[in-house]
This record gives structure tokens, sequence and C-alpha cells, in this order.
């Protein structure tokens, strides 16, 4: 499995539309990281995606973060 660093530049151009639905940064920054997760990981479950994804030093997501976040 490679790891995703980033959002892909085609998911974050379709995702600008539903941008206006996310009052705050963060929760439109997880909702991309999840649906680029849906399109390109292998293992499509919460647990899967979220340890192919690499967060910047000290941001990462815990479990139960994940789990709560259901989308």
């Amino acid at each position: 499995m490679v790891p995703f660093v980033g959002i892909p530049k085609t998911i974050a151009k379709g995702m600008r539309a539903y941008r206006e639905v996310f009052c705050r940064e963060a929760g439109f920054e997880h909702v991309s990281r999840y649906v680029s997760g849906l399109l390109l990981s292998e293992n499509k479950t919460l647990q899967g995606i979220a340890a192919q994804q690499v967060y910047p030093e000290g941001q990462g997501v815990s479990r139960r973060a994940i789990a709560r976040r259901r989308v």
C-alpha cells in the first residue's frame, strides 16, 4: 500500500463545490481525506483509510476520533 500524503488534486477540485456545507476547515479536510480513501484505498474501512494516510507532525487522528466522525 502506498501512503497518502495529501488529497489528490482531482479530488480536491471536485470537493470545492461542497466547501460551504462545512462550517469548519477541519471538518472539510476530514471529509476530503475520507473521500480520497474511499476512492483510492485498498482497505475501505475507517481504520484502513486512516492507517494509509500520513499526517503532518502533530496532526494525527486518534482511533476514537475516527469512530465518531462517520460520514
